[in-house]
Order: C-alpha cells, then structure tokens, then sequence
C-alpha cells in the first residue's frame, strides 16, 4: 500500500510504502507524478518504507513504464528504511539514471531526509 505523504514544496513527491505494491497503488502515484510535471521541469521523491512486501506484477510494469516515460525528470530521492537491503540497493538509482542524486535515511533519520530532499 503507498499513501501519500504531504510536503509544502510543490516539486516533492512524499509517499510511504508499507507492504504490499499493487497496480492501484502506481496508478495513484502516476497521477501524481503527470500532475506535478505540468507545473515543474523536474520533481524530487521521499519515500519511507517501514515494511515491503513486494510488489505486484501488474505494478511493477506500471513502475517500469512510469520510470521510463519520466526517466529524465527526477533530480532526488530520498529513500527511509531499516530495512538494511534498502540501504544497499537505492542507491543504485543514481547509477542508473543520469542526474540522480539518491540517498538513504534510517528511520530516526526522517527529519533530515525531508530536508534534504527540499533543499
């Protein structure tokens, strides 16, 4: 389940991932995303994820074609867990995508992922 997480900062997209992702789920945030791209040339994600479950295939291919339309309009990403994988593999994103800046919080960490995330 991803349920919206606000910021004042209208180019930020805030989310926390608990469980399990669903098409529904990247359906929602797709939307967002085409939203907040009308009015900014390039967003910013904070993502906190407590617990992760997987996600469905459907969702997943949702993600895939979202990520690929949009691969060039996202400049940072702030990724919360202790989940200690995810402290591995999120960073790989900067590797991936040219211009990427990712990095990774502990959970007592928040605050300061959030304002890193905006500044």
């Amino acid at each position: 389940m991803i349920t919206p997480i606000a910021f004042d900062a209208d180019n930020v997209i805030g989310m926390c991932v608990d469980g399990r992702i669903v098409a529904e789920d990247m359906d929602r945030i797709a939307a967002m995303v085409e939203e907040k791209l009308a009015r900014h040339d390039k967003l910013r994600v904070y993502v906190e994820v407590p617990s992760f479950e997987g996600i469905s295939i459907e969702g997943f291919f949702k993600d895939l074609q979202l990520g690929l339309r949009h691969w060039n309009r996202f400049e940072k990403e702030a990724v919360v867990s202790d989940e200690q994988w995810m402290h591995k593999l999120a960073p790989l994103g900067s590797h991936l995508v040219s211009g990427l800046e990712v990095k990774v919080f502990a959970s007592k960490e928040s605050i300061a992922a959030k304002a890193w995330v905006v500044a």
